[in-house]
This record gives C-alpha cells, structure tokens and sequence, in this order.
C-alpha cells in the first residue's frame, strides 16, 4: 500500500526538478549538435522528395475535383435531410428525455443535498407549522361544510311556546277579594 505525505510529495517534486534541470544541461549540446548534422541530411532529402510531391498533387487533384463534383448533389442532399429529419427528431427526443428525466434529477438533486449534510454532520431543516396551518384551516373547512350540509337538510325546530304562569292559590285568593287599581269597585 502506498502511503504519502504532503512533505514526502514535496520533496519528491524538488528533486525531480532538480534532475530535470541537470539533464536539460547535460543534454542542451548534445541535442544542438544532433541538429546541426542532421539538417543537411533533411535539406537533400527534402530537394529530392519535392518534385515526387508535385506530380502526385498534379495527379490526385483531378481525381479529387472530379469526386467533388460527383459527391456535391448527394452532399447537398445528405445536408438538407440531417437539417429537416434528423436535427428535428433528436431535439424532439432530448427534450422529451429532460422532461422525463425531471423528477429522477431533482430526487438526485435533493439526495445529493442530503448526503453532503450528512458528511458535514448537519441535519436538514424542517418546517412542520406549515403543513399544520394547512391542516387545521382544511379541518375548519370541512367542518363548516358539513355544518351547512347537514343544516340545510333538516327542518327547522318548532318554535317553543312561552310556559303559562299558573297562579298559586295565596295569589289568586289574593287578587280575587282585592281589586286592583284601576279596576271598578274602587274609589
């Protein structure tokens, strides 16, 4: 198993750089040297390859002009049916894959989130009073829905009559040998 330091890394960078820089000098005039015999060599061989070069130009450029030529309207028609069936039909798959793919990119997305908190040791935060507000205002809701269901669906209670008083016998013995004020008989 390889285990490494950051100072071990360190010093192996000085040294390969210090061994570069030795073999950069070492082999500067040697290299110069290789050139400076060799470049003869290349300037003949370049003088007696070039007039091979011109006649195998002058030879294939007709052929290459003639297969333009010949290619050109199949070209123009390999042209015009990537731009008018295939462009289409691809940008329609790939839309439709970003759309299919929405919902598997955003659990990612929030799975992501998720496991970066958890290596970070945090937990995510969550907001419970909304969904409790939500509650409760559709608990009130329903309720007031089914008051009005239910209310409209019932007859309305008969009216409770208001009791009689039934005098006593002290009172009504009263009231019968005394007459009031205002009645007759009083003067």
């Amino acid at each position: 198993m390889f285990r490494s330091s950051a100072p071990d890394v360190t010093v192996g960078k000085e040294r390969l750089a210090d061994t570069w820089d030795t073999a950069r000098t070492t082999l500067a005039p040697h290299l110069s040297a290789a050139r400076e015999a060799v470049a003869p060599y290349v300037d003949q061989a370049t003088a007696r390859v070039a007039p091979y070069v011109d006649e195998a130009r002058a030879r294939v450029l007709p052929a290459v002009e003639t297969a333009r030529d010949r290619l050109g309207p199949t070209v123009d028609t390999a042209r015009t049916r990537l731009i008018e069936d295939v462009v289409p039909t691809v940008t329609a798959a790939v839309e439709t894959a970003r759309e299919n793919s929405a919902p598997a990119r955003a659990e990612a997305k929030e799975r992501a989130a998720a496991a970066l908190l958890a290596l970070q040791g945090k937990q995510r935060k969550v907001r419970r009073w909304p969904t409790a507000l939500f509650c409760l205002a559709a608990g009130a809701a329903a309720g007031i829905a089914a008051g009005m269901l239910t209310r409209g669906k019932q007859p309305p209670p008969p009216p409770t009559p208001f009791p009689t008083p039934t005098p006593s016998r002290e009172q009504g013995q009263s009231t019968a040998t005394t007459p009031g004020p205002g009645s007759p008989g009083t003067g």
